[in-house]
């Protein structure tokens, strides 16, 4: 197997997986199950209203039944479910209720991929997951829980693909060389997902301590894409019997979220609202007063008026030009 890289920027040795595949086309909508996690891990990214929290979400978006997810799903086209937290199984109920609906809705060929510390993983949970209808788990294990995870991964033969998904610290590579070793002689294991360390309000203070520095980027760990690409090189050059990705945090921006809010927008636009190749609603702003409106396309918004862009200047319109999100909130980005 040879390393290449996407057009993304990800970096592949061997196969990506089918989850990773969806969401770098933006077509994965993510499901927050619960901010719980029997784990504390110190470069958790989590926000302060997430992290600890018995929180549900769906996208940006508070959500109380499957049916919130539902209903995301269908506004933004997605062909799968990313569930994630915190930790999922902490909350196993909810997230196998959830699996079942989006299964029974959306049909057997919706993808699901969840991921996981595994703490709570037992061949009981294993089964409770297979049968509601997983499709992918990412595990993210403490060093010292790694070997029971991996047997009980093995004993429990579940039909759904297993994975490991990992940050990049910049000092670890010896570290996550070794892992991989050892997730190599482990048929039950078929990918490994390798991400670029990111700082977040809530993890900055924690990274700094440790030493890690910010990059240019302004988002990422400095040293983390360096780390990740010298593994993938030796992984390559061991010729492991193992699918390794890395995933920098730009591509999360610029194309599982960005392609995603592209998507959405295109699905829930209102007529007058044009959407921007960077995935935003644009629209003019026009004052109830305006002598030159346009008789058709006038549209009350939450801050007046609204018509497109091109009838108001057609009709010589005096506007304002309305950039929004096309979430469900309609975030306001830009009044010019």
């Amino acid at each position: 197997m040879k390393l290449r890289k996407l057009y993304t920027g990800n970096v592949v040795y061997g196969e990506l997986p089918k989850g990773c595949k969806l969401c770098l086309r933006g077509l994965k909508t993510v499901v927050f199950v619960t901010g719980l996690c029997p784990r504390d891990c110190f470069y958790c990214p989590l926000s302060a209203e997430k992290r600890g929290r018995d929180v549900f979400y769906v996208n940006e978006r508070t959500a109380r039944r499957a049916e919130d997810v539902v209903a995301e799903v269908l506004s933004c086209g997605s062909r799968g479910v990313g569930v994630t937290g915190g930790d999922p199984l902490v909350r196993l109920d909810r997230t196998t209720a959830l699996i079942k609906a989006v299964k029974e809705f959306f049909g057997e060929s919706f993808h699901v991929h969840l991921y996981t510390s595994g703490k709570t993983l037992t061949s009981e949970v294993v089964r409770k997951l297979e049968e509601a209808g997983l499709d992918e788990m990412r595990l993210h294990p403490d060093a010292r829980d790694v070997d029971r995870v991996l047997r009980t991964i093995e004993e429990s033969e579940p039909g759904f693909q297993v994975g490991f998904e990992i940050p990049m610290l910049p000092d670890a590579v010896e570290d996550t060389l070794r892992l991989l070793e050892k997730l190599a002689l482990h048929e039950s294991v078929s990918f490994v997902n390798i991400n670029e360390l990111e700082f977040s309000e809530s993890n900055s203070e924690e990274l700094r301590a440790r030493g890690y520095k910010l990059a240019d980027d302004w988002r990422s760990a400095e040293g983390s894409r360096e780390a990740a690409l010298r593994v993938l090189e030796e992984v390559s050059e061991r010729g492991l019997s193992l699918n390794v990705h890395f995933c920098p945090a730009a591509s999360k921006d610029r194309y599982q979220f960005r392609l995603r809010l592209y998507r959405r927008g295109t699905l829930t636009a209102m007529p007058h609202e044009l959407v921007s190749d960077g995935g935003t609603l644009l629209k003019a702003l026009i004052s109830e007063s305006c002598e030159n409106a346009p008789p058709l396309l006038v549209f009350r918004g939450r801050l007046g008026y609204e018509t497109s862009v091109l009838a108001a200047e057609v009709f010589g319109a005096n506007y304002q030009l309305l950039e929004e999100l096309p979430d469900s909130s309609k975030t306001l980005l830009n009044i010019t």
